[in-house]
């Protein structure tokens, strides 16, 4: 319920500033979202203490039953693959924004007619493509996390991110569902994550080794 509820605020957010938040308004809605986001955090972290006091509210006495239930994974994934989009969508923003502060010109390569307009093959193995002013163009894999936790590279990634090499970067946006996300960027993830992670066609990469091969991590809050 906590995940369900940070979602759709991150996803009024993101819908928000595609219409362009400068309206006092929508800039007062923002600040609403942002306040109710830390509510739900500290509603959230309540809960969480709650359970783990519950053990030592329990004392030896008798036992009555009262009723019993299954637990079963939904069915329907819907949902959880709304999420998911709309965190992978947050973080492409803050990774936008974060270029285009620092003057880079960036296109979204993310799906095929995007790519095909850059004049690249439908699934490129990364999400931007971003131009430096000084002519130095960046290949950045974008992916994003409601918390912070591991990440998974896909074959095609893999695959690119050994043959661009320092051209390549990996831009890791955590706690996309609060108030604060943050921004990790690896440079030459195949040489610093992936050639030491290979265990199959996909790779999962833990939070700890991306934020210790991370050049920079930076506030993405000022840039929604």
């Amino acid at each position: 319920g906590f995940d369900l509820r940070a979602a759709a605020l991150a996803a009024r957010r993101v819908q928000l500033a595609a219409n362009g938040a400068g309206e006092a308004a929508a800039t007062g809605e923002v600040a609403e979202i942002r306040q109710e986001q830390r509510a739900l955090s500290a509603d959230r972290n309540r809960a969480l203490d709650q359970l783990d006091a519950g053990p030592e509210r329990v004392v030896p006495g008798a036992v009555r039953f009262l009723a019993h239930a299954l637990v079963v994974p939904a069915v329907d994934s819907a949902d959880r693959e709304r999420y998911d989009a709309t965190i992978e969508e947050l973080a492409v923003r803050i990774a936008v924004a974060w270029e285009r502060e620092r003057g880079a010109e960036v296109q979204d390569v993310s799906k095929p007619p995007l790519a095909r307009v850059a004049g690249l093959p439908d699934w490129p193995g990364f999400d931007l493509l971003a131009t430096q002013r000084g002519g130095a163009v960046r290949n950045i894999e974008v992916k994003g996390r409601s918390g912070r936790g591991a990440i998974e590279v896909e074959p095609n990634e893999w695959k690119q991110a050994a043959h661009l090499e320092d051209r390549y970067w990996l831009y890791v946006v955590f706690n996309c569902a609060t108030p604060t996300p943050k921004l990790l960027r690896v440079r030459n993830p195949f040489a610093k994550l992936l050639a030491r992670s290979r265990s199959s066609e996909s790779y999962t990469i833990s939070a700890a080794s991306l934020l210790e091969a991370a050049e920079t991590t930076e506030e993405g809050r000022n840039l929604l």
